[in-house]
């Protein structure tokens, strides 16, 4: 009855940390800023299964983004909805951490000890600073601390009783860490030497197994080879911190906080001591040693401080709770309570979370800024961005804002024209344009903003004037929007863009317009050609009305096998009996180009892979 008793506390315990650690990651699902890497994971997701492949750097094997695109099928586009898929990677990584710490625990010491032990190695996976970050983060981090988790297992539990099932399902779930992230050779690499110290007469049937994983990842074995060590020296090279500032900073980050220093080296003390005293448990201690240290290789290996950080070095986090338990077996049990307690007073002491991600520059607030703004806008606004402004990711842009402005335009101009509202993104404090910022204030008052400094939205707010440009004095052209107001694309996408024309005088005859799209040569890449296409335009020119504005809707195809790079939308107008061109006049507006400066230049659009 005592016995079953103490298992239900320890059940009750262990529900109360995957409470307690699904409380910690909800609270950032929405306040954590987006950051470029997590928003190209979503951006790539975000479009079909072939793009997806086609946008995956050849640095990334396809599996993480294959669940997310499968995720954002069933949830939806939402930054908050992938990350909520981290979140439930992180929490059944905490039920695999308990396991797998119970198994290495009971091979030292049965009864409740090792237990408790075990609970305190989940409660370290739970607070961890970086283990919370990779657990909201939409990056494969999150999921391969999960799968680490669960291989180390695996290897436990085929170490206790060989199996060729259990070896089976250990090849599966290594080449699923592999098709997750190329980082994962290293982690099969520790367990190899695991099996070798540990158990060195199975290692021929864990060659059997390592077989298994080479022929299962036999498809991006290559794209490894040509990636992977690239990885390593393309990298920006940084000059790495004194070697103990290093290490004291990366074992920080790891925790979140100096104070997990402290606990780690606690940790340490406890186990040299056993190292000593204990010594049938000395090659666990060294192994698990061994594991933490790693980040000492690291150091001395790339000697590049961009790679002393928690994400390149990911499984050592699995480590380190696997450690901090397995320190814990043989002491008293309120002594391991209380370690359990300090673990869950940790997240108290506030996380520097851009630890984990690129300068703070790089992370603009698009969610805040752009559902303030899409309550504030007005017909007829347009957008002008600073060219010196740090304004973002090119991928969080087309992410970002179709959810923001689904069934409308947003007029994205180089200059303000005659907009009589004008919203200004510009970064305060920085060198900015300062006569495209003298354009947007002619006429124009400051009003209300939102945005921190780096990404800061200003409207300015001045009289209504849609002069337009002229061709030949017969066709205005009064506005140019790309659907979604997309800046980027991708090879062999298709787009639309809206037109907008008038006509102060009544026309004699019918004019077409024709839509391009040139490269930087002026080489005809895509085009659109023929009357105006709207259901409430007339498709005879001739029978617009003077003053009236007529939308003109136009279809464009990208080829497959376009080349990345920058590329120009153009248009003109003639006459479709002998394809004479009309003039378009000299505004300042958009920029002619084509023969005898025929075309009006629109827009700049990047192509991307």
């Amino acid at each position: 009855m005592i016995a079953v008793r103490k298992h239900h506390y320890l059940l009750l315990a262990l529900v109360l940390l995957l409470i307690f650690a699904a409380l910690l990651r909800t609270q950032y699902i929405v306040s954590f800023v987006e950051w470029p890497d997590e928003i190209r994971s979503v951006w790539r997701a975000n479009s079909s299964l072939t793009n997806l492949l086609i946008r995956t750097p050849g640095d990334w094997p396809p599996l993480y983004g294959i669940i997310v695109w499968g995720w954002m099928k069933v949830a939806g586009p939402s930054l908050e909805a992938s990350r909520f898929l981290s979140i439930l990677f992180s929490l059944v990584g905490l039920a695999f951490i308990y396991r797998v710490s119970l198994s290495l625990n009971r091979g030292i010491l049965r009864g409740s000890e090792s237990q408790i032990a075990a609970i305190l190695s989940t409660a370290v996976f739970a607070a961890l600073g970086y283990l919370i970050f990779a657990g909201v983060d939409v990056r494969a981090y999150g999921m391969l601390l999960t799968l680490g988790a669960l291989a180390f297992w695996l290897t436990l539990r085929w170490l206790n009783k060989p199996s060729w099932r259990k070896a089976a399902g250990l090849a599966i779930l290594l080449a699923i860490m592999f098709y997750s992230s190329f980082t994962s050779a290293l982690f099969i690499v520790y367990l190899t030497l695991f099996i070798v110290v540990m158990r060195p007469r199975l290692f021929l049937q864990w060659v059997a197994i390592g077989i298994g994983v080479l022929i299962l990842t036999i498809p991006i074995i290559p794209q490894f080879i040509k990636n992977g060590p690239g990885r390593v020296t393309s990298r920006l090279l940084q000059v790495p911190l004194p070697f103990g500032e290093a290490m004291l900073k990366i074992y920080q980050d790891f925790g979140g906080s100096i104070v997990f220093v402290g606990l780690l080296v606690i940790a340490g003390l406890l186990l040299l001591w056993r190292l000593v005293k204990f010594p049938t448990e000395r090659r666990y201690i060294l192994l698990l040693m061994l594991w933490i240290l790693f980040p000492i290789g690291v150091y001395f290996v790339t000697r590049n401080q961009e790679f002393m950080k928690p994400r390149y070095m990911w499984w050592v986090a699995v480590g380190l709770a696997l450690f901090i338990g397995y320190a814990a077996i043989r002491l008293p049990r309120p002594v391991q309570w209380i370690a359990i307690a300090a673990f869950v007073i940790l997240p108290v002491i506030p996380v520097d979370f851009f630890a984990y991600r690129l300068a703070i520059t790089t992370s603009p607030p698009f969610r805040d800024s752009f559902s303030w703004f899409v309550k504030n806008l007005r017909p007829g606004d347009v957008l002008v961005i600073d060219p010196n402004c740090t304004c973002g990711d090119q991928f969080a842009w087309d992410y970002f804002l179709p959810q923001y402005f689904p069934t409308g335009y947003l007029p994205i101009a180089n200059h303000p024209g005659s907009a009589s509202r004008v919203w200004y993104l510009s970064t305060t404090g920085w060198p900015r344009d300062e006569a495209l910022l003298s354009e947007v204030e002619k006429g124009r008052k400051p009003s209300i903003f939102v945005g921190p400094w780096f990404f800061l939205l200003r409207l300015y707010e001045g009289p209504p004037a849609w002069d337009g440009a002229r061709f030949d004095d017969k066709i205005l052209l009064n506005g140019v929007e790309i659907e979604n107001n997309r800046m980027y694309m991708a090879k062999g996408d298709s787009f639309r863009v809206k037109l907008w024309w008038s006509t102060q005088q009544p026309l004699d005859r019918d004019y077409s317009t024709s839509l391009q799209i040139l490269d930087e040569s002026g080489k005809l890449i895509a085009q659109t050609d023929g009357p105006p296409k709207a259901t409430d335009t007339p498709t005879q020119t001739s029978a617009w009305k003077p003053g009236v504005y007529y939308e003109d809707f136009r279809d464009l195809k990208l080829p497959p096998t376009l080349d990345d790079g920058d590329y120009r939308l153009v248009v003109t107008v003639y006459q479709p009996e002998d394809g004479t061109r009309l003039k378009p006049e000299d505004t300042p507006l958009w920029e002619r180009t084509g023969p005898d400066n025929s075309f009006y230049i629109l827009k700049h659009i990047r192509v991307v892979s």
